[in-house]
């Protein structure tokens, strides 16, 4: 029977043999494989096949991964190392492993992700990250992985996504995001994936989305937004992504469906908009009349308000009994900022500001006859505030414009006139003419006789550009250098050997 030191001298040469890498029981190997899972190892394994291609380190007790862990194990493709509790990676850790392709670090204690922790990666294209406790994401962590497609990250602590998280994903197929405690997505996040088909953001904290949150992502297919707290249905946002065909809205906290979401929903191939607090109100009724039992969409609508219509389908309320609340519509104001004027090649800008329940579709009638909606573009656009903008106006922009709110429950209209000046000619102002000059001296700064060989010096006081005429005929101005020069003060200076006229004249 072994003593209890024998039995302590054995405890701790297995954790000897353990710690060291040794393998001895714990590995099992083949030509291609490691399994070490579930071996209670605290440190990657030293002694193992330098040409294994899959390394299974799975539920151990790994804390820290150092730079030459993998150093023996160029040969890798896929390792795995989910359930340890790995809590810091060194900058460089995978440096050795240019081959891997999948690596597998989930259920462990990750906080942060750095721009360095990659490094070398460039063949990696599947990463498993989900169920650790990351609550950010360096700008540039990604760079190292350009070929990576798909990035599991659910289960996490992630609250805002910024531009920077995912620059270098420009292969990035599916990205998995859900269950995090993401409230706020920034413009520009997903910019670096335009190959992105699938993206998982449910169970998030989720409350509105920004317009252009996914307008590069026009291969986007799956897009799953369930169990967030999303009050308005995201007409702006899925009018960027028309290649949709899957989608979840389950579970939010939208009321009511404009009618543009019908033709949307329409062209999808999956949807579920169930288990929505939806208010079965005159809202609706625009929606509703679109309605014809085909799609599967038409009956996952339970009402939750008016009380009266509490657990009704949609689908079964009639138009009619929903129009309780109605408003006809109600133009507050038409008029435009310029007082009815404008000028020719300037912009016009009108509002027309209407009110109702629903909200009133504007409608605008031009002098042309031409009428114009939210849905028109080119030089004549409506906004669905009601604002008019007319670019580059003519004087065919003249005359009578009607503005006209329509709804379920009604209609009515409200004339503007508009008057187009002609464009003014440019008006070309002319300098007025100055004075004419004058010389106001012309004198020898001494007397008008000198010694052969001495240097003359005159001064002509003038207003104007000065010129001295010599008896030689030579014309000096401040330009001219050699023996005569002139300064800038009218003094002309020279060398002269006898005496004669000489003339200043000024311009």
């Amino acid at each position: 029977m072994a003593t209890a030191l024998q039995l302590v001298l054995i405890s701790a040469l297995m954790t000897v043999l353990r710690v060291s890498g040794i393998a001895g029981e714990s590995c099992r190997c083949s030509s291609s494989l490691c399994n070490c899972n579930n071996r209670s190892l605290t440190v990657v394994p030293q002694d193992l096949p330098t040409y294994i291609t899959t390394f299974m380190l799975d539920d151990n007790l790994v804390t820290t991964l150092g730079k030459s862990n993998f150093s023996r194990y160029r040969e890798l493709t896929s390792l795995f190392m989910q359930n340890n509790h790995i809590a810091n990676i060194h900058d460089h850790a995978f440096h050795h492993l240019p081959s891997l392709g999948k690596l597998y670090l989930a259920g462990n204690r990750l906080t942060r992700l750095r721009s360095d922790m990659f490094t070398g990666l460039g063949s990696l294209f599947y990463l498993s990250l989900h169920h650790n406790e990351i609550s950010d994401i360096e700008a540039g962590t990604f760079i190292p992985t350009p070929q990576l497609s798909d990035l599991d990250m659910y289960g996490n602590k992630l609250t805002s996504l910024g531009a920077g998280m995912f620059a270098g994903l420009g292969n990035l197929r599916s990205l998995f995001l859900h269950e995090n405690g993401i409230s706020d997505i920034q413009a520009g996040t997903f910019n670096p994936t335009p190959r992105l088909a699938r993206l998982y953001l449910q169970q998030n904290r989720l409350t509105i989305l920004p317009g252009e949150v996914f307008a590069n992502l026009s291969r986007l297919i799956d897009l799953r937004l369930h169990g967030n707290s999303i009050d308005t249905f995201p007409t702006d946002v899925l009018s960027t992504i028309p290649s949709l065909y899957f989608l979840e809205l389950q579970g939010n906290k939208m009321l009511t469906l404009p009618l543009t979401a019908f033709n949307m929903l329409s062209s999808m191939s999956h949807v579920n908009i169930s288990d929505n607090p939806w208010s079965c109100d005159c809202r609706m009724v625009p929606f509703r009349l679109k309605m014809e039992g085909t799609r599967s969409f038409e009956y996952q609508i339970t009402c939750s308000q008016p009380d009266s219509l509490n657990g009704s389908k949609l689908r079964d309320i009639s138009p009619e009994d929903l129009m309780s609340d109605c408003e006809e519509p109600t133009i507050l104001r038409f008029e435009s900022g310029d007082n009815n004027t404008v000028v020719e090649g300037e912009t016009l800008l009108l509002v027309c500001e209407a009110s109702g329940i629903p909200t009133p579709d504007i409608t605008v009638i031009l002098p042309s006859g031409l009428n114009v909606t939210v849905e028109s573009g080119g030089r004549v656009t409506v906004d669905v505030d009601g604002t008019i903008t007319i670019t580059d106006v003519t004087a065919a922009d003249a005359g009578l414009y009607v503005c006209i709110a329509a709804s379920p429950v009604g209609s009515t209209s409200a004339t503007l006139s508009v008057d187009v000046k002609q464009k003014e000619p440019p008006t070309v102002t002319m300098a007025p003419a100055s004075s004419p000059p004058q010389i106001v001296s012309f004198d020898r700064s001494k007397d008008n006789t000198l010694v052969h060989g001495e240097p003359l010096h005159l001064v002509c006081k003038a207003s104007g550009i000065i010129t001295v005429i010599f008896p030689s005929g030579l014309n000096a101005t401040v330009e001219s250098g050699g023996r005569v020069t002139v300064t800038v003060n009218g003094t002309a200076g020279l060398e002269i050997r006898g005496a004669s006229a000489l003339l200043c004249t000024q311009n």
